[in-house]
């Protein structure tokens, strides 16, 4: 059987290899059996399948040689153990458990992050799906993901980062008396307000990204256009803190006072006011100082160094603007790895199909480590300051209630943040939550 990518050629009884994911020997036969992580198939669904059957032999190199990774290149053991042997972040039918049991799958901010998106099945993925009525003992392993397009997306992120200049490189505070040696604070360089990195769990820092701390548009996305901008109706000598742009949208300390849902109109650069202007708190940057920290069972989180009140604008959402399709693209690479840092600008989603996304896997800020709650302390609004087009605007988390100094920020990957709840899509995909609120719904969806 041939393995190309056109499911035409699949027989009724032929399946589509996602990943192999494990391996292991049967000490009484002397078998050799592969873990199959199905495309289409939820990871529950993988099944341990004779070494016979499985008829992709890139898709057990590709095995191999993530395996070597994931044990830092000590490779003489992998062909000669007897023990099981299992990626992270799969499913083991033997068992019935998620491995590893205490990480995956996470809704952390890390490599095993949930995405913040649900994407819609496209004509393109409903010609991969494999057919009805499964029949897992009879699968075929036919690779659909090839290794040229796992190269290809590795020399495009390679790409993207030696596109960009790195301004605020990770680097170790001296002689700070918060932590001994044993656990040293790190901190992004150069920053206007700082954000430190402290891991008292394990040895990794989170150095797998360019922090940046503006959008950047990845070609064909343009930046939006300045001359369609219309200015407020305020005086030259306004503050305009009351119903600037139509709406009376922050106090007097800057705080937000409209509801979740409604979208946020700064004023901009053709706008007359003064610079005593109230209504310019996203575009004028985070002023809160945030610290990522490694947590024991989510991966990368956020928490503050400061208590924060109510309607504080606490961060952006920062990374590439690029199209859904796009996204699209590169979220069926992020389903393979296990995570996502995808985030729809979908505000108009109601009147237009959502044209553009941003992904801060490559390039971000220290909001792509905010994890999900189901009770969460940020909200998401849209933003529009530099952009006249409804679906070109700015992501930004406002705290929803008073926070805490030293509380996690988390937002509700699977809603807006007000408690109305976004159903999950036919076919979604669902996460244990390990958010540990009295809420928890228990489950994530994408």
């Amino acid at each position: 059987m041939s393995i190309e990518n056109e499911s035409k050629d699949l027989a009724e009884d032929e399946y589509i290899v996602s990943r192999v994911a494990g391996r292991k020997n049967d000490s009484e036969t002397g078998r050799r059996y592969y873990l199959i992580e199905w495309e289409g198939y939820e990871l529950k669904d993988n099944t341990w399948e004779e070494e016979s059957n499985v008829y992709s032999d890139s898709a057990i190199g590709n095995f191999l040689t993530a395996m070597k990774r994931q044990t830092r290149g000590k490779t003489a053991s992998l062909a000669t153990t007897k023990k099981k042997l299992l990626l992270r972040n799969t499913f083991d039918p033997d068992t019935g458990n998620y491995y590893p049991a205490t990480a995956a799958p996470k809704s952390s901010s890390s490599r095993t992050e949930i995405k913040k998106r649900t994407r819609e099945v496209t004509e393109t993925e409903t010609e991969s799906v494999t057919v009805s009525k499964p029949i897992k003992e009879a699968r075929v392993g036919i690779e659909r993901l090839s290794i040229n397009s796992i190269t290809d997306f590795e020399a495009k992120v390679d790409h993207v980062k030696k596109s960009i200049k790195i301004k605020y490189p990770l680097v170790r505070v001296s002689n700070n008396a918060m932590y001994n040696k044993q656990h040293p604070v790190y901190e992004f360089k150069n920053l206007k307000s700082k954000v430190q990195v402290v891991n008292e769990v394990d040895n990794e820092l989170p150095s797998n990204f360019i922090y940046v701390d503006e959008l950047v548009y990845t070609d064909p996305v343009q930046p939006p256009d300045s001359n369609f901008l219309f200015s407020c109706n305020c005086s030259p000598s306004a503050d305009c803190s009351h119903a600037c742009h139509d709406f009376h949208t922050y106090d007097k300390s800057g705080r937000l006072l409209l509801s979740q849902g409604t979208a946020i109109y700064e004023c901009n650069q053709t706008c007359e006011c003064s610079t005593k202007c109230k209504n310019r708190v996203v575009q004028k940057g985070r002023s809160i100082q945030l610290q990522v920290y490694k947590t024991v069972a989510k991966g990368w989180g956020v928490r503050s160094n400061q208590s924060i009140p109510r309607g504080t604008f606490v961060e952006e959402y920062i990374g590439e603007v690029i199209q859904v399709k796009e996204g699209d693209q590169r979220g069926h690479f992020y389903d393979k790895i296990g995570c996502s840092y995808l985030f729809d600008m979908d505000f108009a989603q109601s009147e237009f199909a959502t044209k553009y996304v941003i992904d801060s896997f490559i390039l971000g800020n220290v909001s792509r480590f905010f994890n999900h709650s189901c009770t969460p302390n940020l909200a998401v609004f849209a933003v529009f300051h530099d952009s006249a087009d409804n679906q070109m605007h700015r992501l930004a988390f406002f705290a929803s209630c008073d926070i805490a100094k030293g509380e996690e920020l988390c937002f509700d990957y699977n809603g807006r943040g007000d408690g109305s709840l976004v159903e999950p899509a036919d076919g979604a995909a669902r996460y244990e939550c390990h958010c540990d609120s009295a809420e928890c719904r228990k489950w994530i969806y994408h």
